[in-house]
């Protein structure tokens, strides 16, 4: 009698475990449904299949969902598949047949491990016979993603590689030795050269060593700021000596401009300095 009384016991915990725990499940499934609209979360899956295809090399699986212009511009284009991405949102626009997805592509690779830097990418979405088809910009007016030294637009009609708003003092700095258990400070000063309020929107780095502590996101004309970021090579540790370069892009507006700043470090676990970087 006292052992089938246990074993009910048993079956009861078993049970309000398995209801507890598809509970969870199904609120963590519907966290997106409930987020998005029935539109975005059909425009959602399209953007997906899309970047998965890009993903697969499936170029002509890609051409599904490219309007007919943008098909052609997509012949002409050099292709390369994608590693990873990242749907970032989705806004449909006020007349329902337009709308723009801003996904977030890995930028170039930096010289240590650790998870790649996302640039944001802005694209086009039209909505033709109850289907979005991306549209693609016109390869006049349109460059690939930034690179070093890059001067041109970026891939999409929506970035200009370095601001011409606001004019960094320098692009590179700096923060010279670093010894296990330092915290140092990279310092990019710059002025609002343009004649109207520009906001720093996002900035992302390369590194989790890397973050920004300056405040301030919005510079009148004429008005001087600088970009602040500490450095603590603590969050990622090292046992030899190593020289790092680091990337940091800065986003503008209403320029729509991504800059990118270069932070250089030695890296000496003991007293003894390695090379300067």
């Amino acid at each position: 009698m006292v052992q089938g009384h246990l074993n009910i016991r048993k079956v009861g915990r078993f049970l309000s475990r398995v209801g507890l725990i598809t509970l969870l499940s199904l609120l963590l499934a519907n966290t997106r449904v409930l987020a998005d609209s029935p539109g975005e979360q059909a425009l959602r899956a399209r953007v997906d299949q899309l970047y998965s295809a890009l993903r697969q090399g499936d170029w002509k699986k890609v051409e599904k969902y490219l309007t007919k212009d943008s098909r052609r511009i997509f012949h002409s284009e050099p292709k390369k598949t994608l590693t990873e991405y990242q749907v970032d949102s989705v806004k449909i626009e006020a007349n329902g047949q337009s709308a723009q997805v801003v996904v977030r592509l890995p930028g170039p690779p930096t010289m240590i491990a650790g998870p790649p830097i996302f640039l944001p990418q802005t694209t086009r979405w039209q909505l033709v016979g109850g289907k979005w088809y991306m549209e693609l910009p016109d390869p006049h007016h349109a460059g690939r993603l930034p690179g070093p030294g890059d001067e041109q637009q970026a891939s999409g009609p929506h970035f200009t590689i370095n601001s011409s708003d606001l004019k960094f003092d320098s692009t590179y700095a700096s923060v010279g030795f670093v010894h296990k258990g330092e915290v140092k400070v990279a310092r990019f000063p710059f002025t609002n050269v343009s004649q109207r309020t520009v906001t720093v929107t996002d900035v992302q780095s390369s590194c989790p060593c890397l973050r920004l502590t300056s405040q301030q996101k919005e510079f009148k004309p004429g008005e001087a700021g600088a970009l602040e970021l500490t450095f603590d090579p603590s969050t990622f540790g090292f046992k030899a000596k190593l020289a790092l370069t680091l990337t940091v892009s800065v986003q503008t507006e209403p320029e729509h401009a991504l800059t990118q700043l270069t932070v250089a470090a030695a890296l000496s676990p003991g007293s003894e300095q390695p090379q300067h970087p």
